[in-house]
């Protein structure tokens, strides 16, 4: 690796958020880069004393424009999202955007945001292109998938599938992760992929471990199933509400 490719990878990876844990919800962040630098990324961002806007993206590519393009999706983020802005207009706003800026270089990106309301104890999710966030309620056996509601960003304005969203009710004991597609698309000896449903039973048999413990099992046993170890840069966010 050369001293400027470190540098830029240093630099980049430095705005990764920190875990996040306050009375109400802690929040682990585990990445694990392909190469030296790539697109994933993500944001934990308090807005104020009620509201916590998670975010996450996928920008095409394992190089230094998938990073940077990705970056530029995290500023978005970090200089727009507001208590009262909703995860679906947080995403068409961020399309408009990346279409007006970067659509002459061809890239694009998954995004998926959840907006955490604990004035009205509810939360609001929405996704574009990202693989279904998961979520495992307390006392129950089979996770819930909440898929994304329309296409990639970065591809076209206004987005060709209307922002679809869901409303869930918060609950303590409740935990979600939010990952990026190279966890689960890993293939074993035979040519099967981890998907949804591997990742699905980890989450379920790793449910009594939290935080940096619960994403360790997770990607131990996604990189086990794998014939060939990852093929692509992976990116675990998991939530737990108190």
């Amino acid at each position: 690796m050369s001293e400027d490719l470190q540098m830029a990878a240093q630099v980049h990876y430095a705005f990764l958020p920190d875990d996040y844990e306050d009375e109400r919800l802690s929040i682990a962040t585990t990445l694990r880069p392909l190469r030296a630098i790539g697109g994933d990324f993500c944001s934990i961002l308090p807005l104020g004393k009620n509201h916590i806007l998670t975010c996450i993206c996928d920008a095409v590519g394992h190089d230094v424009a998938a990073a940077l393009f990705a970056s530029r999706i995290n500023s978005y983020v970090l200089t727009h999202a507001r208590a009262d802005l909703l995860p679906c207009e947080l995403v068409a706003g961020l399309n408009a955007y990346l279409c007006k800026r970067l659509a002459s270089t061809g890239m694009y990106a998954t995004f998926y945001a959840l907006l955490f309301d604990f004035e009205s104890g509810c939360m609001n999710l929405a996704g574009a292109a990202h693989p279904p966030v998961l979520q495992l309620e307390k006392g129950q056996d089979m996770c819930r998938e909440w898929p994304s509601g329309t296409t990639f960003l970065g591809i076209e304005d206004p987005m060709p599938v209307v922002c679809g969203s869901e409303y869930l009710r918060l609950s303590a004991g409740d935990r979600f992760l939010i990952y990026s597609d190279g966890l689960i698309e890993v293939d074993n000896v035979a040519g099967r992929a981890f998907g949804v449903e591997g990742l699905s039973g980890s989450f379920r048999a790793q449910r009594n471990l939290s935080g940096q413990a619960l994403n360790k099992a997770i990607l131990q046993q996604a990189e086990s199933y794998a014939a060939e170890g990852f093929k692509d840069d992976v990116l675990l966010m998991s939530i737990s509400l108190k």
